[in-house]
């Protein structure tokens, strides 16, 4: 489901697998990875792999892919 990407976008690089990050869970609407400056030891941030300028603008699918997101 990557679409919509935009080449400035950090997380967009990230998704696209052009910046590194310590990925924790990857699925078809969604990638979490380790905060490289974390707030708290294992500290992970949650996007979409769709670009959005913010969580107001995600689609209602994406919403629901992302959200009930398990790694277990």
């Amino acid at each position: 489901m990557i679409k919509d990407m935009s080449a400035e976008c950090t997380f967009c690089r990230i998704v696209a697998g052009s910046l590194p990050a310590g990925i924790v869970v990857d699925n078809e609407s969604a990638l979490a990875f380790l905060d490289s400056r974390p707030l708290f030891p294992g500290h992970c941030l949650l996007i979409p792999k769709v670009h959005v300028e913010t969580l107001h603008d995600l689609p209602s699918d994406a919403v629901r892919g992302s959200f009930p997101l398990r790694s277990y």
